[in-house]
Protein backbone atom coordinates (compact mmCIF):
# COMPACT_ATOMS: atom_id res chain seq x y z
CA UNK A 1 0.00 0.00 0.00
CA UNK A 2 1.14 3.52 -0.61
CA UNK A 3 1.38 6.20 2.06
CA UNK A 4 -2.27 7.18 1.67
CA UNK A 5 -3.35 3.57 2.33
CA UNK A 6 -4.31 2.87 -1.28
CA UNK A 7 -3.14 0.04 -3.47
CA UNK A 8 -0.38 1.12 -5.83
CA UNK A 9 -1.28 1.42 -9.49
CA UNK A 10 -0.47 -1.33 -11.94
CA UNK A 11 -1.18 -5.01 -11.80
CA UNK A 12 -4.85 -4.86 -10.97
CA UNK A 13 -6.85 -7.87 -12.09
CA UNK A 14 -3.84 -9.77 -13.44
CA UNK A 15 -2.02 -9.37 -10.13
CA UNK A 16 -5.07 -10.40 -8.14
CA UNK A 17 -5.57 -13.45 -10.39
CA UNK A 18 -1.93 -14.45 -9.94
CA UNK A 19 -2.20 -14.03 -6.17
CA UNK A 20 -5.38 -16.12 -6.09
CA UNK A 21 -3.67 -18.88 -8.09
CA UNK A 22 -0.62 -18.72 -5.86
CA UNK A 23 -2.77 -18.91 -2.74
CA UNK A 24 -4.72 -21.92 -3.99
CA UNK A 25 -1.66 -23.72 -5.38
CA UNK A 26 0.52 -23.35 -2.29
CA UNK A 27 -2.32 -24.49 -0.02
CA UNK A 28 -2.95 -27.53 -2.23
CA UNK A 29 0.78 -28.34 -2.41
CA UNK A 30 0.95 -28.24 1.38
CA UNK A 31 -1.83 -30.81 1.65
CA UNK A 32 -0.32 -33.04 -1.05
CA UNK A 33 3.12 -32.91 0.52
CA UNK A 34 1.75 -34.24 3.80
CA UNK A 35 0.30 -37.30 2.02
CA UNK A 36 3.60 -38.36 0.40
CA UNK A 37 5.78 -39.26 3.34
CA UNK A 38 7.43 -42.66 2.94
CA UNK A 39 8.10 -45.05 5.81
CA UNK A 40 11.88 -45.24 6.10
CA UNK A 41 12.11 -47.92 8.76
CA UNK A 42 14.79 -46.04 10.74
CA UNK A 43 13.22 -44.05 13.57
CA UNK A 44 15.75 -41.16 13.80
CA UNK A 45 15.78 -40.71 10.03
CA UNK A 46 11.98 -40.92 9.93
CA UNK A 47 11.66 -38.25 12.60
CA UNK A 48 14.04 -35.96 10.71
CA UNK A 49 12.12 -36.46 7.47
CA UNK A 50 8.77 -35.91 9.18
CA UNK A 51 10.05 -32.67 10.74
CA UNK A 52 11.36 -31.47 7.37
CA UNK A 53 8.06 -32.26 5.65
CA UNK A 54 6.13 -30.40 8.37
CA UNK A 55 8.40 -27.36 7.95
CA UNK A 56 7.97 -27.42 4.18
CA UNK A 57 4.19 -27.70 4.53
CA UNK A 58 4.21 -24.82 7.04
CA UNK A 59 6.25 -22.70 4.60
CA UNK A 60 3.74 -23.39 1.82
CA UNK A 61 0.86 -22.45 4.13
CA UNK A 62 2.67 -19.23 5.06
CA UNK A 63 3.02 -18.36 1.36
CA UNK A 64 -0.69 -19.04 0.92
CA UNK A 65 -1.52 -16.80 3.88
CA UNK A 66 0.73 -14.03 2.54
CA UNK A 67 -0.99 -14.17 -0.86
CA UNK A 68 -4.37 -13.99 0.85
CA UNK A 69 -3.30 -10.96 2.89
CA UNK A 70 -2.17 -9.23 -0.29
CA UNK A 71 -5.49 -10.04 -1.96
CA UNK A 72 -7.37 -8.57 0.98
CA UNK A 73 -5.15 -5.51 0.98
CA UNK A 74 -3.77 -6.22 4.44
CA UNK A 75 -0.20 -6.92 3.34
CA UNK A 76 2.47 -4.80 1.71
CA UNK A 77 2.30 -4.39 -2.08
Amino acid sequence: MDEAGRRPRGGGRATDAALARTRASTLAMSDVLLTHVPDLGDLPTQRALDAWVEQAADALRALSDAAEERLLGDGPR
